[in-house]
């Protein structure tokens, strides 16, 4: 099994005892009023983004990793990559609970995760959607090298979308060393 291990995290592949995990976090209004189309899940809508998660690790040995603190195995949200069934290509996605916001984990497990997708898969782009009132994804995907390539996704204003490869990523983590 893959584990990514930060400083101060613990990222895991989900497993079935998560899903109870994944399935609050989704349900959380505060939190999914920065997700893309700011409504929470149902139990079963959940339970059915759970099982692609689980299908993604099987059929494309990349997907989304359960997130956890290391000192007292807290889980604080989810980040990965994963192929969505609505739209082609990788998609990068990253969830908190919001108490844990402010803290620096988000950039934490989210350069992690890019370092062993571009490290230890042949993915060589993904792509992740934000919206633009979300001033801590924004600066997120911009250190990793993101590329601002819609404004409107799918329409609607206000719905970023960056593309990141590894080449722009690995010159990203170059300036960043270099200052």
């Amino acid at each position: 099994m893959t584990v990514i291990e930060t400083g101060r995290l613990i990222l895991k592949p989900y497993a079935e005892a998560d899903a109870a995990s994944m399935a609050a976090l989704h349900a959380d209004s505060v939190v999914m009023d920065y997700l893309k189309d700011s409504k929470t899940l149902t139990p079963d809508e959940a339970a059915e983004t759970f099982a692609r998660y689980l299908v993604c690790w099987r059929e494309h040995g990349h997907s989304i990793f359960a997130v956890r603190l290391k000192d007292d195995a807290a889980f604080v949200g989810e980040c990965g990559f994963w192929m969505r069934t609505d739209k082609p290509g990788v998609s990068m996605r990253f969830i908190m609970h919001h108490a844990y916001w402010g803290n620096g984990y988000g950039w934490e497990m989210n350069e992690a995760v890019t370092a062993w997708l571009f490290s230890e898969t042949d993915v060589m782009s993904f792509w992740a959607v934000t919206q633009s009132r979300n001033k801590g994804a924004v600066a997120i995907l911009r250190r990793l090298g993101g590329r601002l390539t819609e404004t409107a996704h799918m329409g609607q204003a206000g719905l970023l979308r960056f593309d990141v490869d590894r080449h722009a990523w690995q010159n990203a983590r170059a300036e960043m060393q270099d200052e």
